[in-house]
């Protein structure tokens, strides 16, 4: 197990935290980091993260070690790595 921490800007509507911890599988990619946001941010379900699904909606982002990241790219997530997800119109 891996432990990550998650800075969040631009979701104030939907959390008034700006970071979250999350316990992860090592390896773990970019859905499973949605998915786990999800579960312990219901909030997110509909409106930030896509319904049922483990992707974002459109207008978030996600960057990894201060690089985008495209959901689809095959990415092992790491202990130590920095991870923000952020409104796109914020500073995407």
């Amino acid at each position: 197990m891996m432990k990550l921490s998650v800075e969040m800007y631009g979701l104030s509507p939907y959390t008034e935290l700006n970071k979250i911890d999350l316990e992860m599988e090592n390896g773990a990619g970019i859905g499973e980091l949605i998915g786990e946001l999800g579960k312990t941010l219901p909030a997110f379900e509909g409106t930030v993260k896509e319904k049922g699904t483990n992707r974002l909606i459109e207008k978030y982002g996600i960057y990894l070690n201060s690089q985008f990241i495209s959901q689809d790219e095959p990415v092992q997530l790491k202990q130590g790595d920095r991870v923000v997800l952020i409104l796109q119109a914020v500073g995407g």
